[in-house]
């Protein structure tokens, strides 16, 4: 089935390939409580890794003489935003919080591909922004779009 045009710009996300990867989400909820506060989830600080170098690159993005995205600061926190998204997507999440941590890093490829508020909320109403929605409430707490 075809993605929504309105959510986002990269390859969609279908809806077979996010029902297809959700039995395996619930997986790594079946951790063990003692494992788990004795060891950290990789993903945790990964994506805490990945906000601090997207918000770095927005804060870069107004600099004068940046308008092709070529200020060595701004390189490299490019570079670590990519870093930390390829090593996410190679660990397996071992706490709710890190599953959230990877809904919000899927949000950034199907969510709203607009700035308008009033679009982004029309947008944020397909079956994949809304699963995803879903999924980073129930593994946080919070209500509202992911952080990213």
């Amino acid at each position: 089935m075809p993605k929504d045009p309105a959510c986002g710009t990269t390859p969609a996300l279908s809806r077979r390939a996010l029902l297809t990867a959700l039995p395996a989400t619930g997986a790594a909820l079946t951790f063990s409580p003692a494992a788990a506060a004795s060891e950290p989830d990789p993903l945790v600080p990964l994506y805490h890794e990945w906000l601090d170098a997207r918000r770095t690159c927005r804060a870069l993005a107004a600099l004068p003489g940046n308008e092709d995205w070529d200020d060595p600061r701004a390189v490299a926190a490019e570079a670590r935003e990519t870093a930390a998204e390829k090593q996410m997507l190679t660990l397996k999440p071992t706490s709710f919080e890190g599953i959230g941590a990877l809904a919000a890093l899927a949000w950034v490829f199907v969510g709203p591909a607009t700035l308008d508020p009033q679009e982004f909320a029309e947008q944020a109403q397909s079956f994949e922004c809304r699963a995803l929605m879903a999924i980073w409430k129930a593994c946080t707490g919070q209500d509202g779009y992911p952080v990213t």
